[in-house]
């Protein structure tokens, strides 16, 4: 018997219930091409995970035993805009009050991230795609318009 259920629970019953409410989406250029949108996903999961947004999972045993170790424990639908559309989308969604991490030009340009500061500091990126966290319902009414990306 694990402890998780000697204590009448489980460690994934413990995390589903810590992002009750709460809602991750990433919205990606969708003209973008299909490397660059793998890209972007990729760059803005990465991001998620490192600044502590989306709680993992605790590793789980299959039905032989092996161990996956976690995931994230939020779904993290991945939807489609046009480009030009996501500054205004990203300033909206920080005037809200959400937690916003965009992916855009100047990153995508830079080798290293000394040169991705000098970049932004001097131009203004166009953006790639972005992640929007934080309160279902809020990010539902600005998100709620787009579609899956295909």
């Amino acid at each position: 018997m694990s402890a998780a259920d000697e204590t009448g629970g489980s460690d994934a019953a413990a995390v589903t219930e810590r992002v009750k409410g709460v809602r991750c989406v990433l919205v990606i250029d969708q003209d973008l091409p299909r490397w660059l949108t793998v890209n972007t996903a990729a760059v803005l999961g990465v991001a998620l995970g490192g600044h502590g947004i989306v709680p993992m999972g605790p590793s789980l045993p299959d039905s032989g035993g092996s161990e996956h170790p976690g995931i994230g424990a939020l779904p993290l639908p991945v939807l489609a805009a046009p480009g030009p559309e996501l500054p205004a989308l990203r300033q909206i969604s920080l005037k809200s009050g959400l937690f916003v991490i965009d992916f855009n030009s100047a990153a995508r340009d830079s080798r290293e991230y000394p040169e991705y500061e000098q970049k932004l500091a001097s131009a203004e990126p166009s953006y790639l795609g972005i992640a929007i966290h934080g309160h279902a319902k809020l990010l539902t009414s600005i998100t709620g318009n787009l579609r899956s990306l295909r």
